[in-house]
């Protein structure tokens, strides 16, 4: 396995009070010259996910390609799919827990479909959202870090 020096992923614990809606969040970051590719494993869970940068790329086993511009909804993942990071690209996932995708968005399904979350709600509040996450870009980290 080719070794990224530059390029750092870490799983973050939930605060309590958010434990009935999310498992866990994942950061990562490619702060290389270079894109990297990495195999996001399964969750059997809803995810959103939020691009920061450059458009993030998703592979499916099928060789579907999904380009990732600032945030989308998708699951249950069920199989492990490729994910490639820009230089200077970075992405925050939020693993939804048990009934939380269905809590957001009502009876919705998104089964085997990719969707900007503000078209489920028909509102832009997932836009906001990664609005005021971008200057963040999670300089504070506190949690484990795992490659």
């Amino acid at each position: 396995m080719e070794v990224h020096p530059e390029y750092n992923e870490y799983r973050i614990s939930v605060p309590q009070e958010f434990e009935t809606v999310f498992t866990h969040f994942y950061f990562a970051e490619n702060n290389s010259e270079n894109s990297v590719t990495k195999t996001f494993l399964p969750t059997y869970q809803t995810i959103l996910l939020f691009c920061f940068g450059e458009s993030a790329t998703m592979s499916t086993r099928e060789n579907t390609i999904i380009a990732v511009d600032k945030c989308m909804v998708f699951g249950p993942v069920r199989q492990a799919f490729e994910y490639t990071l820009p230089a200077g690209c970075s992405i925050l996932v939020a693993n939804l827990k048990d009934d939380a995708f269905f809590r957001f968005f009502g009876k919705i399904s998104i089964e085997q479909s990719v969707r900007h979350p503000d078209d489920l709600l028909e509102e832009n509040c997932f836009t906001y959202l990664w609005h005021q996450l971008t200057p963040i870009r999670f300089t504070h980290r506190t949690s484990e870090s795992y490659s």
